[in-house]
């Protein structure tokens, strides 16, 4: 699970149902990691405390007896989970609601019902399934042409997939191939060029309110032109499903 998750000393890994500590405890000791645990049991909370002390990290994790519902998870970059169907499915709002956009999650065994993941292993006959938080990218987006034309692009998200249309003038053209991975988005749109139809790709990353990022014509050979698109704060639709 730190594998997939590619667990560095950078991080902060929460364990929701942390049992004895044992992903925590072995962020810690192996990458250096900070760790947070958290279990309604409050004897498997004294186990892990003892297991990361004698492992010699307790000054790297934390463990809480609590409500992993009622946690702040607000920090994490890396969230283990081993939890019921269930349990994922309910948990999954607080998820997108809470952590921040590229915030890495691996569950064992269990998936996020038709939240795809972005990659799944097999480690000793078991499934781990990893996934990224998206951002937020819904709503109504805005900029110039180099010539002057306005160019709107509205946007519609179910997790990390996209769909949307781009309309530039009087024309609209829907986008394919729309892609999200934390904050960076990725899109195709064809529509005419000097005659001809081309397919230019679109790649930016998001801040707040204004995705920075490049267009750049697939066949033309032609070099990326910069593309800066600001969004209408009022369109934004909340993805936490």
């Amino acid at each position: 699970m730190l594998n997939l998750a590619g667990v560095t000393s950078q991080d902060l890994v929460y364990d929701l149902g942390c049992g004895d500590g044992r992903i925590v405890i072995l962020a810690a000791k192996e990458r250096g990691a900070r760790g947070v645990g958290v279990d309604l049991d409050p004897e498997r909370i004294r186990e892990s405390k003892k297991n990361a002390k004698a492992a010699g990290v307790n000054h790297l994790v934390q463990f809480f007896e609590q409500n992993l519902f009622e946690t702040d998870i607000r920090q994490a970059t890396v969230v283990m989970l081993y939890l019921y169907p269930e349990v994922n499915l309910r948990l999954r709002p607080k998820l997108l609601r809470e952590l921040r956009p590229g915030t890495r999650i691996v569950s064992h065994s269990h998936t996020m019902g038709d939240w795809e993941d972005d990659e799944t292993r097999r480690v000793e006959g078991h499934d781990l399934h990893f996934f990224v938080v998206p951002a937020n990218m819904t709503g109504t987006w805005r900029w110039q042409e180099p010539g002057g034309a306005p160019v709107s692009l509205a946007l519609s998200q179910k997790f990390q997939r996209l769909k949307g249309s781009l309309t530039i003038g009087a024309e609209t053209y829907p986008i394919r191939d729309g892609s999200l991975r934390g904050e960076s988005i990725f899109f195709r749109v064809e529509r005419p060029l000097q005659g001809q139809r081309q397919v230019f790709s679109y790649e930016g990353r998001l801040s707040g309110n204004t995705i920075q990022g490049k267009i750049t014509a697939d066949e033309s050979g032609q070099g990326a032109n910069r593309w800066e698109a600001t969004r209408d704060p009022s369109t934004i639709v909340s993805i936490a499903e």
